[in-house]
C-alpha cells in the first residue's frame, strides 16, 4: 500500500499495486506507468513527485477499461495533509475523491 496525496496536499487514498483507492476504500481507477485512469478508461491525471495532478491537455483522452475490485475497508491510518505544491502551467489539481 502506497499512500497518495493530491497536488494541493490533501490526502486522497492509496495505490495497491496499480489500483487506486480513495481514502474511504473505493476502487476508482488504475495506474498505467505514471498516468491514472478511471475504471471506465477516462484519463484522470498522473503521478508526479509522488502526488496526483491532472494535465489539462490530456483531459478527454482514454485508455482501456479497468475491472472494478471489491471495495476495501478504509484504512485506519489517516495520513495528514501535506503542504501544497505550486501548480505548474498546463495542470490542474486531481479531482477530489468525493467527486469520483
Amino acid at each position: 500500500m502506497h499512500f497518495v496525496h493530491r497536488w494541493n496536499g490533501e490526502y486522497f487514498g492509496w495505490f495497491h499495486d496499480d489500483a487506486l483507492y480513495t481514502k474511504d476504500g473505493r476502487h476508482i481507477g488504475y495506474r498505467r506507468q505514471h498516468k491514472v485512469f478511471a475504471l471506465d478508461g477516462r484519463y484522470l491525471g498522473e503521478v508526479k513527485n509522488h502526488r496526483l495532478i491532472t494535465r489539462i491537455a490530456k483531459l478527454g483522452s482514454t485508455s482501456i477499461r479497468g475491472v472494478p475490485m471489491l471495495r476495501t475497508i478504509g484504512t485506519t491510518v489517516n495520513p495528514a495533509n501535506e503542504q501544497p505544491f505550486d501548480m505548474p502551467d498546463g495542470f490542474d489539481d486531481f479531482p477530489p475523491p468525493e467527486t469520483l
